[in-house]
């Protein structure tokens, strides 16, 4: 080898060392880049720690596209979703999102001994929480628990058939499922850590902590704060969605067995945390939970082995740690 040639490979060399070090430290620099939008009715906030901005925005891009996708399968507020137009018919062929989120919907009916029932669409709409002037008199509710019961949806093949004047609502699982989905589009776009806040559900990935906090449901204020990492966290509560009629408060939370709104008696829940690794379980198992109520709540958080907060109207926190 001729000292030129030795010289060239040696500054060769550098230039490579210097071009991979500049590389790792571009990448080591993250920055945090926020996006707002509004979707299922609600804010939507995505936080991420990224390199490169345009590659974060272009994600987040592909990401609304699939949240604004999973809104035209499971919203019953759009008279053209899937799910509208099934309730519409009594039956209907399920696309892959909508089956996936359907037989999670049974799964956990069954694991919560019914306390989550995706056909309470009919006891919804009676009490006026899809449209007010559509509010039924009380006596009028009775009859309802004739087509309030997940048993009786009848799934075959990617065919779903309801019973008559049976009605299925989502919007206690759906968020949760769209979040998981969105995250990993995330994670495969290359974001390494990020957070996705959807109302009463979030979703975390990568190796940052975040502290979330739960809402006082009797005032204003944090309550309680808990540290999470790579998980999914989901509140139900009887503070934001509710009216108050002749002196009682009806809360948009359906006890299935009975077809009626969960009262405000004291020893009735009054806001329920789930913390699992996944969002969709996050966000039924919260509803569950609430409807169970304080005793039976705890049993089966404990069973499923996640992390919950529950508050009843009394005041009572219990914090169950698995």
């Amino acid at each position: 080898m001729t000292k030129y040639t030795f010289k060239y490979t040696f500054y060769l060399r550098i230039l490579s060392y210097l071009i991979l070090f500049n590389s790792f430290c571009r990448q080591s620099k993250l920055i945090e880049y926020e996006y707002h939008d509004f979707i299922f009715g609600s804010y939507i906030r995505f936080k991420v720690w990224v390199s490169d901005t345009n590659a974060a925005h272009n994600a987040i891009s592909r990401a609304m596209q699939e949240l604004k996708h999973i809104d035209s399968v499971a919203s019953v507020f759009n008279p053209n979703s899937e799910v509208s137009i099934i309730n519409k018919n009594g039956y209907g062929k399920m696309s892959d999102d909508l089956k996936k989120i359907i037989l999670k919907s049974l799964e956990v009916s069954e694991n919560s001994q019914g306390a989550f029932d995706i056909t309470v669409g009919p006891a919804l709409k009676a009490y006026g929480f899809y449209d007010r002037n559509q509010l039924t008199k009380s006596e009028k509710i009775v009859p309802l628990e004739s087509v309030v019961g997940y048993k009786n949806i009848v799934i075959r093949d990617d065919s779903i058939f309801l019973k008559p004047n049976m009605t299925i609502d989502l919007g206690g699982i759906a968020v949760g499922y769209a979040l998981d989905k969105i995250s990993n589009i995330l994670k495969l776009a290359g974001i390494k850590s990020g957070l996705i806040d959807a109302g009463g559900d979030i979703i975390c990935f990568g190796e940052k902590v975040y502290n979330i906090g739960v809402k006082n449901p009797k005032g204003n204020g944090i309550i309680k704060t808990i540290s999470i990492k790579n998980q999914a966290i989901s509140t139900s509560g009887n503070y934001e969605k509710f009216y108050n009629q002749d002196d009682v408060k009806y809360c948009h939370i359906i006890n299935p067995k009975t077809s009626k709104p969960i009262d405000d008696a004291p020893n009735s829940l009054s806001s329920v945390t789930i913390i699992t690794n996944n969002c969709v379980d996050a966000d039924a198992y919260a509803t569950a939970v609430f409807v169970l109520g304080l005793a039976d709540g705890q049993n089966l958080i404990r069973r499923l082995k996640y992390r919950g907060i529950l508050i009843a109207n009394d005041g009572t926190i219990v914090e169950v740690n698995n």
